[in-house]
């Protein structure tokens, strides 16, 4: 396979592991992310690490939100004006977190597909660049979460 065409087939298998992983995770039922599994639950001493030792709160706003990208997506840039005491919005944006952090350990997974057909000294770097491009969404959802979570808490007792 000639260089140009193989670069050509790993772009396009790239941009179709990420649409495809942001529209299958859309496609599933927000109450598959009501719940908490042992993969997505976040302990406070990982959320200080994530904003005391990584920073996540200074760069994160610098990343981009596609929540909202296909037709009844949740955007998770900020809060509209006044759901920050609405409990079932909170709930709504902590099962949304949930399912962007599966959108983005996906393509991570799917990153091994390419051993299938290209050479180990290739293959090898597109784990490497799956981590680089889905690491910080990733962290920014598990830096968020336990926040998100003490809000819901408080919104529950003051119910």
């Amino acid at each position: 396979m000639s260089p140009s065409i193989r670069v050509l087939l790993i772009a396009f298998n790239w941009v179709f592991f990420h649409i495809g992983s942001g529209f299958a995770t859309h496609r599933m039922p927000t109450s598959w992310f009501d719940r908490g599994t042992s993969c997505s639950r976040v302990l406070e001493a990982e959320a200080r690490f994530y904003r005391r030792y990584l920073f996540v709160h200074r760069w994160k706003d610098l990343l981009p939100e596609a929540g909202a990208v296909f037709a009844g997506g949740f955007a998770k840039r900020s809060f509209p004006a006044g759901s920050r005491r609405d409990r079932a919005y909170i709930l709504r944006f902590i099962a949304e977190t949930r399912r962007a952090e599966l959108t983005h350990w996906l393509p991570i997974v799917l990153s091994v597909t390419f051993f299938l057909w290209n050479p180990p000294a290739i293959a090898l770097w597109m784990p490497v660049y799956a981590v680089l491009t889905n690491l910080p969404f990733i962290l920014v959802q598990r830096a968020n979460r336990p926040r998100l979570m003490r809000l819901a808490a408080r919104g529950e007792r003051e119910t």
